[in-house]
């Protein structure tokens, strides 16, 4: 976490010294779970980027699948992708 706050810093410093630089931190996170019949994923995806022409922006994808059974033995499933972007106030 350190290292990826240390990099956004120094991405923001270059953005402001050089026109046209752009720099780009981001995390991820995956978590599984299952039980009788079921199984589910979610991983979510962010990243940060600061550029010099459009300021800070932020993305976030948030995607969950999940696959089980039904009573009669039938399967069933679905896979849901949302993403968010932001980008700077304009003043």
């Amino acid at each position: 976490m350190a290292r990826i706050v240390w990099e956004l810093g120094c991405a923001v410093g270059f953005a402001v010294l050089l026109t046209g630089c752009v720099g780009m931190a981001g995390v991820s996170t995956w978590e599984y779970q299952a039980g009788p019949g079921y199984e589910m994923q979610r991983t979510y995806d962010g990243r940060i980027q600061a550029d010099t022409s459009r300021g800070l922006t932020r993305e976030a994808c948030t995607s969950v699948s999940t696959r089980g059974t039904g009573p009669a033995g039938g399967g069933y499933g679905s896979d849901v992708t949302d993403c968010r972007s932001t980008s700077p106030r304009t003043r």
